[in-house]
């Protein structure tokens, strides 16, 4: 439970911009670790994205919890919230002093890697669900639901909670 407390809080460490950066990382460790299996991982990807609250968080307490149960989830979710509320501490204690923006100038330079490895995150997930669960013939429905949602969420800029109910009512609809 050490090696699972320690990846989480060194994930903590480098989480600049949310969960879904740091996806590729929790998937090569728990493939590294065999802590799950890498379709119990996609599973719990997708509960900790649709599930409230930050989905590091809620994906370091499912693979914590899938590991050693409920310490481990105590375990991973620690790791990854201790970080952050030290960091926090530490910047309020800097920025109250900081008069010249070297810390706004700092999150500038991370932006574009933190923008690559959520593109990654995306790009797996999607490599890894079309090609192992979706044949030819669900492929098409699939990408249109895809579709739909992004024209939904740029060009008619709905709220996330109605895009979900209705992937998953068209799911239910074409795959039912």
């Amino acid at each position: 439970m050490v090696e699972l407390f320690w990846f989480f809080l060194q994930m903590g460490f480098v989480s600049f911009g949310g969960g879904y950066a740091l996806i590729p990382l929790i998937e090569k460790e728990t493939e590294r670790q065999v802590w799950m299996s890498n379709g119990m991982l996609v599973d719990a990807i997708a509960v900790a994205g649709m599930s409230p609250g930050p989905i590091a968080v809620n994906l370091g307490l499912l693979v914590g919890y899938q590991t050693y149960g409920a310490t481990g989830a105590m375990a991973g979710v620690l790791g990854l919230l201790l970080p952050s509320m030290l960091m926090t501490a530490g910047m309020v204690y800097f920025i109250t002093r900081d008069h010249k923006n070297y810390l706004k100038r700092c999150m500038y330079g991370v932006q574009p890697i933190v923008t690559a490895l959520i593109l990654f995150a995306a790009y797996q997930l999607c490599a890894v669900h079309l090609s192992a669960s979706l044949s030819a013939s669900e492929l098409l429905p699939a990408l249109l639901i895809v579709g739909a949602c992004l024209y939904m969420l740029l060009r008619l800029r709905m709220h996330p909670f109605a895009i979900l109910l209705f992937s998953g009512i068209s799911g239910a609809a074409f795959y039912a």
